[in-house]
């Protein structure tokens, strides 16, 4: 916790000197900052925080969603008489606040974090990733401050549990809700589904004290005694119907089985919105995915892939995730990964780290174990999607980098580089345009910094400080530090003029002294 636990004898000095209390607008959502964060969120048991910035269209969208939000919060608290849910903001474009907005990992805004019980270390913060309309704001977040698992006291609770979802989670706890192995549980589910529930993809975990109710017992791997050890199963609508945990239940063991087992070994690149919602969490949880793109008319070739990848997927670390698709139905995948027709069957591992892709054109079941084991060792070169340049950037005033040309015209170009990363489609960048292009006609006889822009949709960003979550994405490139700062001020011409200016100031103050 960040608040200083105080002695004895500076009881009074503290109290004189306490941090404000959070202040409540009308819509119940309280604001906070940087004095009031701690206090806050010791004081509640459940609080959801949005940093926000106020320049941000997607947090001006939000915020009214939200306070209406914390309104029927704070109504269902006082008619129910439970604790209530706690809604609040902080803006993290504020100086004073940016320390605690780093410190929970903050990159892109609106960003909400949960915090319950009343701590606020780093590692207590739960990424919200619910939706975003107040009614959707107000069931999920109930969601998430009810209980994590179900008790099953019943045969028939825990067939119909079982039963009801794709997959579920099931632990047997000799001792009930008690012990260090019930906590570490408890702790899983509760970090699972905060993620898990706002794609669409909840898994459910329950728990019983009983072996005689565990359900389906002939499927069990093996047989369970009155006196055996906590273990947790998990039971799925495809390959094996129940996996047991054969590790001592701690929290991590706990955390990595849930994680491999819920989702297939091998997943398909499906349009179905069933298969969008698994897809969605393979494709954001950490560590490398595993695409191989396959023409499924030739079936021979299909069936050949999938069992190659089957095969490596139960052998290797489960960090990485197995995919596969008809190429013919994901052409946004192909365009993405930067892969043709004339390539398939094509293999594509997408480094999440660093934003690296590696493709394998061409591919046969047998060559894809010695390529991944190529990855492992470092030995692959990434695969790099760029556009073709400009025959020439003479006379533009805000130059065109492509991938192929970043290296050139930003890291080694010798001076200093002001970059907007952009979509085609985003309406935000349409907006820009013509401001931007006024503060590039501003330095154009500058030789000392470069206005640039980059099509950040039709290629790779090669260096993977440039983070890129959103659109419009502007970035400063200090040469002679071979320093990236991201611009978060106002994208008001006067205001990015002048952000520029003082950067190139800072090395004329360097220079003299």
């Amino acid at each position: 916790m960040r608040i200083p636990h105080a002695v004895l004898g500076l009881l009074f000095l503290a109290f004189l000197a306490s941090p404000p209390l959070a202040v409540a607008n009308p819509g119940h959502v309280l604001n906070l900052d940087a004095r009031s964060f701690d206090a806050a969120v010791k004081e509640h048991a459940f609080v959801a925080v949005e940093f926000y910035a106020p320049w941000c269209g997607h947090c001006k969208r939000l915020e009214p969603e939200w306070a209406k939000a914390a309104e029927v919060l704070a109504a269902n608290a006082k008619k129910t008489r439970e604790p209530p849910i706690v809604l609040a903001r902080m803006d993290a474009a504020n100086q004073a606040n940016s320390k605690i907005a780093a410190d929970f990992g903050v990159k892109a805004f609106p960003t909400i974090k949960i915090f319950r019980n009343g701590e606020a270390d780093t590692e207590d913060g739960e990424d919200y990733a619910g939706p975003r309309h107040a009614d959707g704001i107000v069931e999920h977040l109930t969601k998430l401050a009810g209980p994590s698992v179900t008790s099953l006291t019943t045969k028939q609770e825990s067939k119909t549990f079982v039963e009801k979802d794709p997959v579920v989670v099931l632990g047997y706890f000799p001792r009930g809700g008690d012990g260090d192995a019930f906590e570490a549980y408890l702790k899983v589910a509760r970090r699972f589904n905060a993620y898990a529930r706002g794609i669409g993809l909840e898994v459910n975990f329950g728990h019983v004290s009983d072996p005689d109710l565990l359900p389906e017992k002939n499927d069990l791997p093996t047989p369970v005694d009155d006196d055996g050890a906590p273990t947790v199963y998990v039971y799925r609508k495809f390959e094996e119907r129940v996996v047991r945990m054969d590790a001592p239940a701690t929290e991590k063991n706990i955390d990595d089985f849930v994680e491999r087992h819920s989702l297939p070994r091998v997943a398909e690149l499906d349009k179905e919105p069933t298969a969008r919602s698994v897809l969605r969490r393979v494709f954001e949880a950490p560590g490398p995915k595993v695409i191989a793109l396959v023409d499924y008319e030739d079936e021979e070739e299909t069936k050949g892939i999938k069992l190659a990848l089957d095969d490596i997927a139960r052998r290797r670390d489960a960090r990485a995730k197995f995919v596969v698709g008809d190429a013919k139905k994901n052409d946004v995948a192909m365009k993405f990964f930067g892969v043709t027709h004339d390539f398939l069957p094509a293999l594509v591992l997408h480094d999440r780290d660093s934003e690296k892709k590696y493709v394998l054109p061409q591919a046969s079941p047998g060559d894809i174990a010695s390529w991944l084991g190529k990855y492992d060792r470092g030995a692959l070169e990434p695969s790099v999607r760029s556009e073709r340049p400009p025959l020439s950037n003479d006379g533009r005033a805000v130059k065109i980098v492509v991938a192929s040309t970043f290296d050139e015209m930003v890291l080694d170009a010798g001076k200093d580089v002001f970059i907007e990363f952009y979509a085609p489609w985003c309406n935000h960048c349409k907006a820009l345009a013509p401001i931007y292009q006024n503060v590039g006609e501003a330095f154009e006889d500058d030789d000392d910094v470069t206005i640039a822009k980059f099509d950040a949709v039709n290629n790779d960003v090669p260096d993977k400080r440039f983070v890129v979550k959103g659109y419009p994405a502007l970035y400063y490139y200090d040469a002679s530090e071979d320093e990236v700062v991201q611009y978060k001020g106002d994208r008001s011409e006067k205001d990015m003029i002048r952000f520029v200016r003082a950067r190139l100031k800072r090395h004329q103050v360097k220079d003299e002294l």
